[in-house]
């Protein structure tokens, strides 16, 4: 998992960078609000859907490499609600994905080392956000928000495949 966390982080910082550089291609930066709370809507609906699912590497892997359907969908979109949406769905895979990811993470792992593991996947988490941000805006003033958009959906992929194998 940890090769994974260091894969998203860069992608989250990403996505951030992405959605105030899209509200302003669609005219207003009040677009952005609505982009954060689909967003965070969507957490919350795959944070209650989680109690539903069990916790096993498989349905992680699973549910992290769905999570780039939305993402590939936002390519060359450019309608605000249609974009609210896929961001929500996004919004909603990430919630499962990180609840039962880190519920793996506690059943997995002995409590004499537990605070070791999670202590490496956060700070895997924070490893790639400064690069992250300072990477996807040099995308998206050299190219555009679609080749940003691929280079996500490669990361996440590789990740969720890298947690299905791992298992």
């Amino acid at each position: 998992m940890f090769f994974s966390s260091i894969l998203f982080s860069f992608v989250e910082p990403a996505l951030i960078v992405f959605l105030p550089y899209t509200a302003e291609k669609l005219g207003s930066a009040s677009y952005l609000s609505f982009f954060y709370m689909s967003f965070f809507l969507g957490f919350i609906v795959g944070v209650i859907i989680c109690k539903y699912l069990k916790t096993t590497s498989k349905n992680v892997g699973l549910i992290w490499t769905l999570s780039i359907i939305p993402l590939l969908f936002l390519i060359n979109n450019s309608n605000w609600l249609i974009f609210c949406f896929l961001i929500s769905i996004f919004g909603t895979l990430t919630g499962i994905h990180n609840i039962l990811g880190e519920s793996l993470m506690q059943i997995t792992s002995t409590e004499d080392i537990l605070g070791r593991v999670m202590t490496t996947i956060r700070t895997a988490n924070s490893l790639g956000s400064p690069i992250g941000s300072v990477v996807a805006g040099i995308i998206l003033d050299k190219f555009n928000q679609n080749i940003l958009l691929v280079i996500c959906c490669i990361f996440i992929f590789l990740g969720g495949i890298n947690i299905i194998i791992k298992k």
